[in-house]
């Protein structure tokens, strides 16, 4: 019994001492120590910059993606921060980088003319509505403000990560084996006692940055076309830093205590096809050529009679859910409608194979693609399958009955704009 009330008077003793603890933390961390909790951002991250030469409110981050799967152009990916020319925020400077691969799938490299050193990435200023190539390229660490709930920060990239190699150990598997030897031989088995681990510190290029963001326009759940990703954690390539009283960024990034959460809203725009001309780029160059153009088409038609045959398959449709109707209707983004309005002596066909989809394929959606020329439209199913034509889907498109051909596809037409 003794023995018990022993044990029970330490338990005691045990459990007033942490309450009393925690209580000491609580004041100290809400009082003297409040400075020292560690911070998150997860409530805080940057949406949008307003430009004051331009009066328009700007994304922090945008990024555009021409996957080249139809082998129409090259592979692009490029990535744009909208950030302060400086801590006054008298205008937007903005930084782009590009990556661009060629129809060989090889990477198209820039050649530095001072150094002649060759790198895979594209360097781009945009400032005024106007891009050029950068004569600062932004090295690792490099500081730059951007705008979080009103207030004025700083944002580096500056992330790192780290790599290892094991490798054999001449000096400790000797000193091993003979410890093994008067002690226990079975320890020497294991491969820890011979080899070493050596462990290597790497900084993030933007290179890396750029193939990341690749990889999550690929995955977003927006698929093809325009589209915002609001919540995108970079923490570990970019981080954010406050500044102090004289604006000049603080040391340590917000999180430096183990919660780095660099969060950002970033416009993307993701396409299947490659990248063709300058037109779709958002600094209009692609590897640094302003006239790049291998569609066959231009801009100045006092000379160009020719007719280029475009094709448009549902691939290029962008799909939008219907909770009341448990399926998809499918629409070109603006960006594309947009895009396509800009060619000169184009003929459109479109080619909708609803067999391509393993979802419930509804129709076309309202005004899918109101205003392109459409010179012959097909759409295709290998089962019977009603097929939905919404308000004004077909609007402006200049297609008649004959031009819509359909196979095992019951058109149900409600005021698209073509009369079946």
């Amino acid at each position: 019994m003794k023995i018990a009330i022993h044990i029970a008077n330490i338990a005691l003793i045990f459990v007033t001492a942490m309450a009393c603890l925690m209580t000491g933390l609580l004041i100290y961390f809400n009082t003297f120590g409040k400075n020292y909790v560690p911070h998150s951002i997860t409530s805080t991250y940057a949406t949008t910059v307003y430009d004051p030469v331009t009066d328009q409110d700007l994304p922090v981050l945008e990024a555009n993606y021409y996957a080249n799967k139809n082998n129409t152009g090259y592979e692009v990916i490029e990535f744009r921060m909208n950030v302060y020319s400086g801590y006054a925020k008298q205008g937007i400077y903005a930084r782009g980088f590009q990556l661009v691969w060629d129809k060989d799938g090889k990477p198209v490299q820039y050649t530095d003319p001072t150094t002649q050193e060759q790198s895979n990435l594209w360097y781009y200023d945009s400032y005024n509505n106007q891009s050029f190539a950068t004569g600062h390229q932004y090295a690792w660490g490099e500081k730059m403000y951007v705008d979080i709930d009103d207030n004025t920060y700083a944002v580096a990239m500056d992330g790192t990560y780290q790599t290892s190699t094991t490798g054999f150990d001449l000096a400790k598997s000797t000193g091993n084996f003979f410890k093994a030897v008067f002690t226990d031989w079975g320890m020497f088995s294991q491969s820890s006692n011979w080899n070493t681990t050596t462990y290597y510190d790497h900084q993030y290029t933007y290179e890396d940055l750029l193939l990341k963001v690749r990889q999550i326009i690929k995955s977003s759940s927006n698929g093809t076309g325009d589209g915002v990703i609001s919540l995108i954690d970079l923490g570990d390539f970019l981080h954010i830093y406050e500044l102090d009283e004289h604006g000049n960024p603080k040391n340590t990034p917000i999180g430096n205590r183990g919660l780095i959460n660099s969060y950002f809203t970033m416009a993307a725009h993701y396409d299947n096809r490659g990248m063709a001309w300058t037109k779709q780029s958002l600094f209009g160059s692609v590897a640094g050529d302003n006239q790049f153009n291998i569609t066959g088409l231009t801009d100045n038609l006092d000379y160009w009679h020719a007719t280029t045959v475009y094709n448009l398959t549902e691939q290029d449709f962008t799909a939008r859910y219907s909770q009341a109707d448990a399926g998809f209707y499918y629409i070109l983004s603006t960006a594309l409608i947009n895009e396509l309005k800009g060619y000169n002596n184009l003929e459109i066909n479109v080619v909708f194979n609803i067999s391509n989809f393993n979802v419930n394929v509804l129709g076309f959606d309202y005004y899918a693609m109101n205003g392109i020329t459409v010179n012959h439209l097909t759409i295709t199913a290998k089962t019977q399958h009603d097929f939905r034509l919404l308000v004004g889907s077909l609007k402006d498109t200049g297609l008649t009955a004959d031009q819509i051909t359909t196979t095992n596809v019951n058109l149900i037409n409600t005021n698209s704009g073509v009369s079946l």
